[in-house]
This record gives C-alpha cells, sequence and structure tokens, in this order.
C-alpha cells in the first residue's frame, strides 16, 4: 500500500500534464480581435505619402460612395509581400483599397510600392501606429471591409491568399468574382 501512495504524486502530475496538453492542443489557433466590426472608422487623420497633406480616413471612406477596403500593411512585412498580387487583382476589378502604412519610414513604404506594384487609391502612413490601436490591430497585414457610411463590416487577419479572394471580393462588391 505505501508503494502506491508513493507514486501518487507522480500520477498525478502525469494526469495535470495531460488536461494541460489536451486544452494546448484543441484550442482556438488564433484569436480574432473584432471589436470594431460594426463601429464607425475612427477620426483620426495621418499623412497622405502622395501629397504630403493630413487626410482623414473616414472622408476618404466616405467620399468614395462605395464600399472600400483599408488595409494596414508595411515594408518589412513578408507577407505583405504575398498578399500584394491579390490586392492588386482586387484594383483590377474595381475595389478601392486605401493603405496604411503601419510603422513604416514613408521612404521605405515608396520604394516598397514601387518594388511591388501599388494596389493603393490613396496611402496613408500612421508611424506611430496611432490608427492601428485605434482599429484595434494586432499587427500587419490586416484588411478591413468599410461601408460607404463610414461603419467597418468586417475585418481580415493576416494576408488575403489565392484561396479566399472570391470571398474578399464578394463581401467587398457584393458580386462573385469572375472566373
Amino acid at each position: 500500500m505505501k508503494r502506491i501512495l508513493a507514486f501518487a504524486p507522480l500520477v498525478l502530475f502525469v494526469g495535470l500534464l495531460a488536461v494541460l496538453g489536451y486544452y494546448n492542443f484543441h484550442k482556438k489557433p488564433q484569436s480574432e480581435l473584432r471589436a470594431m466590426v460594426g463601429k464607425s472608422v475612427p477620426d483620426l487623420s495621418l499623412v497622405d505619402l502622395q501629397d504630403g497633406t493630413q487626410t482623414e480616413l473616414k472622408g476618404l471612406v466616405t467620399a468614395s460612395g462605395k464600399p472600400v477596403l483599408v488595409n494596414f500593411f508595411a515594408s518589412w512585412c513578408a507577407p505583405c509581400i504575398s498578399e500584394n498580387p491579390q490586392l492588386m487583382a482586387l484594383k483590377a476589378r474595381g475595389v478601392t483599397i486605401i493603405g496604411i502604412a503601419w510603422k513604416d519610414e514613408p521612404q521605405n513604404t515608396l520604394k516598397f510600392l514601387a518594388q511591388h506594384d501599388n494596389p493603393f487609391s490613396r496611402t496613408l502612413a500612421d508611424p506611430d501606429g496611432r490608427m492601428a490601436l485605434a482599429f484595434g490591430n494586432s499587427g500587419v497585414p490586416e484588411t478591413y471591409i468599410i461601408a460607404p457610411d463610414g461603419t467597418i463590416t468586417d475585418k481580415i487577419t493576416g494576408p488575403i491568399v489565392p484561396a479566399t479572394l472570391d470571398e474578399v471580393y464578394a463581401k467587398v462588391s457584393g458580386k462573385s468574382l469572375p472566373q
């Protein structure tokens, strides 16, 4: 009987490890903060990298008169490079995309856009991350679908990949992607 009691702590420890291991392998792999979905675009102004003017994002969105994509990216972001062909495909189909360069140097952003094609109708700089913080970003790339009235209708965490291109196009345009 004493031998069995001597192994009790080891059995309890292994049981605890099994429970924690089960939880670790069965939890949701990524939580997506969607607190801003259903809310209005933050009223913040950023510098437009094309002309250097202070520009209010909400004004750009509402002036378009149609849903737009707002894409947070950075020149140092490898997934942003892989996402670029999908953004170019959406632009070619008439989707308005506004880029926000997150915590990036303006000259690096402009060089990045020159090297990898520019899918953005406007590119704004967010060097201190104020706009990203207001949106609740967790990193780059992150993309938001915004209605013409300035309401955020959806959030896409991570890069837009070829497998999700049809879905994103349908959400932003209300149409399916031509085959």
